[in-house]
């Protein structure tokens, strides 16, 4: 009777693992939380130091979270599209409380962010483990991980 009380189990065991679909959304090396260091001007060369600025980007799965901390901790999602050496962000909302997001209308929120419109395009310059560097049309912008 145990010999068979142990056949059931395995089985029934095997037949949960089985059952069960695991899908893994891997973003490669963007997935994680990143530190805007630096924005770079295009057109003029010009450097901002953002290294003492707290304005951070969390990617997983399709959402992007942009945070500035100083900025009363403001929250602006994105959703995203990586192909290739490109990054596409659009249809960004705003948090207003912890379950009411609006949608962004206007760009004059996302510019001091680095980012030009409600659907902005970035070539990937850069991206490891360690740092990221995103170029649009205006602007260069130089992430760390952490």
């Amino acid at each position: 009777m145990t010999h068979m009380k142990k056949i059931i189990y395995i089985f029934l065991a095997c037949t949960l693992l089985a059952s069960c679909d695991w899908e893994v959304l891997n973003n490669s090396k963007m997935d994680g939380n990143w530190q805007l260091r630096q924005i770079d001007t295009l057109a003029t060369e010009g450097i901002c130091d953002m290294a003492y600025s707290y304005i951070y980007w969390g990617i997983q799965d399709n959402l992007l979270q942009v945070r500035d901390i100083d900025n009363n901790n403001q929250r602006i999602f994105f959703r995203y599209n990586e192909q290739g050496d490109s990054l596409t962000i659009y249809s960004p909302y705003l948090a207003i409380t912890k379950n009411e997001l609006i949608p962004i209308e206007d760009i004059q929120t996302l510019l001091p962010l680095g980012i030009i419109g409600i659907e902005d395009r970035f070539f990937i310059e850069k991206l490891n483990g360690e740092k990221m560097v995103l170029k649009n049309e205006c602007y260069r912008l130089h992430f760390r991980k952490y």
